[in-house]
C-alpha cells in the first residue's frame, strides 16, 4: 500500500509540475508581436498600383489576406502535418528527431509552425539548445494567445520564399503574377518548398533541386505530379524613385510600364553583344516630377539584377562635356570659338597626359559646336584646361546636382572626357536645368509635391546655346553621321556617352516639355562589345521620345531676346567675308559681348585660313589644304622642347610589359613632319611617320631637329623597376 502510495504521490507530482510547466513557464518568456508587415504598396500619380517596396530587413513585403485552402494545405503538409492536434510542441516529432539525433540516423525537423513563429517574430539568435528551449516556451505563449489562423497568417506574411520575397502574397506576385488566393497545388506546392531552405532550392538559381522538393509536397498532397515549374519571375521592385518608403509617387504606372518594355525590347536585342541592363528616368521640366523611374530593364538577371540602375554611379563618359563648354563661355569662349583638334600633349599632377580621340580621328581647327556635336575629347580638354579650372568645373557640377566625390588634384583634365562617377538621376536632373534655361528645379518622386522655390542657375543665353548645339543633326554628321538613333521627328537636343571599354553608354537630352535619360551596360561592369551611346541608349531614348510625345506636340525651348544671328568664318570664328567661301560660313548665336570679342583672322592672299604649328601633323595629311596654310615655324613663339622623355626626366623600365616597355614615342614642339631624332646612347628609329626610341638603363641624351635651325636637347636616367 505504501508503494502504491509513493508511486501515485509522485505520479501526481510529476504531473502537476508538467502542467505546470505546460502552462505557467511559456509566461515567463516574451510574447512575440505579430506585427504584420506594413502595406508597402506603391502608386503612382493617379493612384494605380506601381509596386512593393523593400521592408526594413530589405526584403519586399505585402499582407496576406485570406488564407488560400492550397497553400495552407501544402504548408501543413511540408512543416507541420499535426499543426491543428498540437500545442505548440510536437511531441512526438521532437522524440523522433532526438532518437535520430542520438542514434546516428540522420536529422529530421522537430519546429512547428507555431515555433518558427516565434523565431521569425524574435530578434536573431544563436542556434543552440537555449534559443530551441525559449522558441518552444514562446510557442506554447503564442498557441495560448493566438487562434490556429492566427498562428498560420502570420506565418504566410513573414516566411523567406527567396529572391528577396517576403511572404506568400509577393512571392506569388514575383513568380507567378498572380496572387496567393489565385495559386494552383503545384503552384503553392512549390512556394512552401523554398521555406525548406531559399538560397539552395532557389527556383531561378537552381529549378531542378526546387522541381524535387515541390514534387515530394505533392506527392503528400496525392496530386499529380507532372505539371511544369511555371516559374516567370515578374519585376514587383517599386520604382527607383520611391526611396524604400510606400506611398504615392509622382511616377505614372502606365508610362513606367511601356518604358520597362521598350528597354526590355532593346536589351533583348542586344544580349548578343553582352548586354544584360538598362535604365531610364523621365522627367517633367515643368514641375520636377520625376514620371518614369526604370531601375532595371531587367530585374530577374542574375548579373546584378537587384541594383538600381538609375542610382548607381558609373562612368560618365561624354556626358559631362556640355558644362565644361558652359564653363567655358563664363570665361568669353561662345559656339563659334576655335580650338585645336590635334594630338596633345597636357601636364598634370600625374605626369605628361596623351588623351586621344575616339579611333584617333582628329578634324584640325574645330569650333566649339562642331567639338561638342561630335564629341571629340581635344577640344573639351582644351576648353578645361584654357577657360576656368578643374575647380571651377566642379563647383558648376556640384550645383547642377552630382556628387563627385574627391578633390581637382583626383579628377584633373580627365573630368572632360568621363573620368568621373555620376548617377542617372543626377544626369537627368542637369540636363534639366539646360531645358528650363538655367533654372534649378530639384527632382521630386513623392505626392504631394514639396514647395521649392526655383533658383536661377546659369545665364539663359548660354543654356540655350548648349541646346541649340546639342539638337544640330547637321554638326554632328562628321563623327555620326545620319545615325538613326539620333534622327527624331521633332527637335530634341541629345547627347550620348561612352565610358572606356564600353562598359556604359548613355544618352540624355530634352524638349521643352521633359527630360529623358537612359543608360545601358551590365551591373558586374563587364564591358559590352563595341556598345556605344548612339548604339546602345541611342534607341531607347529615341523610342521614350517618341512614346511621350505622341500625343503631346513637342516644343524647344524659346530663344532669348539677348541673342543675335552672326556669320562667322568657321575655319577662325571670326567674323564672315564676302571673300569666306561658302562652305566655311556658319550661322552663330552670339551676344553683344561675343560681337566685340571676335577674333580677327590671319589668311593667305588666296583666301587660305593660316595654322600655326601646332597644326602640322594633321595638315600633313589633311585633305583641306585648299582651305588652310600652315604658318612658317618662325609664327611659332613656343622655344623648341623635346616633351618625352622631358629633359630631367626619369623613366622605369616595367619587366612585366612587353619588351620591358622599352619602347617610346618621342615628342618635341616641333612639326613632326619636319622633325629628325639623334642620339649617342641609344638606338631610335622613325616607324609610319613617328619616332620611337628603344630605352636602357643608364643616362642618356637626345637631340631633336627641324629645318631650317631649330633643335632642342634633353638629358634623362632610365633605370628598371625591381
Amino acid at each position: 500500500m505504501k508503494l502504491r502510495f509513493k508511486v501515485l504521490t509522485t505520479a501526481g507530482v510529476l504531473l502537476s509540475t508538467a502542467a505546470a510547466a505546460y502552462w505557467l513557464l511559456p509566461v515567463c518568456v516574451p510574447l512575440p508581436q505579430l506585427t504584420p508587415p506594413g502595406d508597402a504598396r506603391v502608386l503612382d500619380r493617379h493612384g494605380a498600383l506601381l509596386g512593393y517596396v523593400p521592408g526594413e530587413d530589405g526584403y519586399r513585403c505585402q499582407p496576406l489576406g485570406e488564407l488560400p485552402p492550397q497553400l495552407v494545405r501544402a504548408l501543413l503538409a511540408a512543416e507541420d502535418k499535426r499543426f491543428y492536434s498540437h500545442g505548440g510542441v510536437d511531441a512526438l516529432a521532437l522524440l523522433r528527431a532526438t532518437w535520430q539525433q542520438l542514434s546516428g540516423q540522420g536529422k529530421s525537423g522537430a519546429s512547428t509552425i507555431s515555433m518558427q513563429v516565434a523565431k521569425m517574430y524574435s530578434p536573431p539568435a544563436p542556434r543552440n539548445l537555449r534559443s530551441k528551449l525559449r522558441e518552444m516556451l514562446q510557442a506554447r505563449r503564442l498557441e495560448m494567445t493566438h487562434s490556429k489562423e492566427e498562428l498560420l497568417r502570420a506565418y504566410l506574411n513573414r516566411a523567406d520564399f527567396s529572391n528577396m520575397c517576403r511572404g506568400a502574397e509577393t512571392a506569388a506576385r514575383f513568380y507567378f503574377g498572380k496572387g496567393a488566393g489565385e495559386l494552383t497545388a503545384p503552384e503553392s506546392a512549390l512556394l512552401v518548398a523554398l521555406v525548406k531552405s531559399p538560397t539552395q532550392l532557389n527556383p531561378v538559381r537552381h529549378p531542378q533541386a526546387a522541381l524535387k522538393r515541390r514534387n515530394l509536397i505533392l506527392l503528400r498532397l496525392g496530386e499529380e505530379m507532372t505539371a511544369p515549374l511555371g516559374v516567370q519571375p515578374r519585376s514587383i521592385n517599386a520604382p527607383a524613385a520611391a526611396g524604400g518608403v510606400p506611398g504615392q509617387l509622382t511616377l505614372d504606372a502606365t508610362l513606367q510600364s511601356r518604358c520597362a518594355t521598350i528597354a526590355r525590347e532593346e536589351v533583348e536585342r542586344l544580349q548578343s553583344r553582352n548586354v544584360s541592363q538598362a535604365a531610364v528616368v523621365v522627367a517633367d521640366n515643368r514641375t520636377g516630377e520625376v514620371l518614369v523611374a526604370l531601375p532595371a530593364a531587367c530585374p530577374e538577371s542574375e548579373r546584378g539584377g537587384a541594383l538600381d540602375g538609375t542610382a548607381t554611379p558609373r562612368s560618365a563618359g561624354s556626358t559631362l562635356k556640355p558644362f565644361v563648354y558652359l564653363m567655358a563661355f563664363r570665361h568669353g569662349a561662345w559656339p563659334g570659338t576655335v580650338l585645336p583638334d590635334v594630338p596633345t600633349l597636357y601636364r598634370s599632377a600625374d605626369g605628361v597626359q596623351a588623351p586621344g580621340n575616339y579611333e584617333d580621328h582628329y578634324m584640325g581647327p574645330i569650333s566649339i559646336r562642331q567639338a561638342l556635336a561630335c564629341s571629340q575629347n581635344i577640344p573639351a580638354m582644351e576648353a578645361l584646361n584654357r577657360y576656368g579650372s578643374v575647380q571651377e568645373c566642379m563647383d558648376l557640377l556640384r550645383a547642377l546636382g552630382f556628387e563627385l566625390p574627391g578633390t581637382a588634384q583626383d579628377y584633373g583634365l580627365g573630368l572632360a572626357i568621363g573620368n568621373a562617377h555620376i548617377t542617372l538621376r543626377e544626369l537627368v536632373q542637369a540636363y534639366s536645368v539646360l531645358a528650363r534655361k538655367g533654372t534649378m528645379l530639384p527632382l521630386q518622386t513623392r505626392l504631394p509635391l514639396r514647395e521649392e522655390k526655383p533658383a536661377e542657375l546659369l545665364p539663359p543665353h548660354d543654356c540655350y546655346r548648349l541646346a541649340d548645339v546639342l539638337s544640330d543633326t547637321e554638326a554632328r554628321m562628321p563623327s555620326f553621321g545620319t545615325a538613326p538613333n539620333l534622327r527624331f521627328p521633332f527637335r530634341v537636343a541629345a547627347k550620348t556617352g561612352t565610358s572606356s571599354n564600353f562598359r556604359d553608354n548613355w544618352c540624355v537630352g530634352f524638349t521643352a516639355e521633359y527630360t529623358v535619360g537612359a543608360w545601358v551596360g551590365n551591373f558586374d561592369q563587364s564591358p559590352m562589345q563595341e556598345i556605344s551611346g548612339v548604339s546602345g541608349a541611342g534607341p531607347i531614348f529615341l523610342r521614350v521620345f517618341e512614346l511621350l510625345h505622341r500625343d503631346t506636340p513637342a516644343t524647344f525651348p524659346e530663344m532669348p531676346d539677348s541673342l543675335h544671328r552672326v556669320e562667322i568664318d568657321r575655319r577662325t570664328g571670326s567674323q564672315a567675308t564676302p571673300a569666306t567661301p561658302p562652305s566655311c560660313r556658319r550661322t552663330e548665336l552670339a551676344t553683344a559681348e561675343d560681337l566685340q570679342q571676335l577674333p580677327c583672322g590671319r589668311f593667305e592672299a588666296d583666301g587660305r585660313a593660316i595654322l600655326d604649328s601646332r597644326y602640322a601633323e594633321w595638315y600633313a595629311t589633311s585633305t583641306r589644304k585648299h582651305l588652310y596654310a600652315l604658318a612658317d615655324t618662325q609664327a611659332d613663339t613656343r622655344p623648341p622642347a623635346i616633351l618625352i622623355p622631358a629633359n630631367g626626366s626619369t623613366l622605369t623600365l616595367e619587366p612585366t610589359l612587353p619588351h620591358s616597355g622599352a619602347l617610346v614615342e618621342l615628342k618635341s614642339t616641333l612639326p613632326p613632319a619636319t622633325t629628325t631624332w639623334h642620339s649617342p646612347t641609344l638606338h631610335v628609329e622613325q616607324r609610319n611617320g613617328k619616332w620611337y626610341a628603344r630605352l636602357k638603363p643608364g643616362i642618356h641624351s637626345l637631340r631633336v631637329t627641324a629645318p631650317p635651325h631649330y633643335e632642342a636637347e634633353s638629358t634623362f636616367r632610365v633605370q628598371v623597376n625591381r
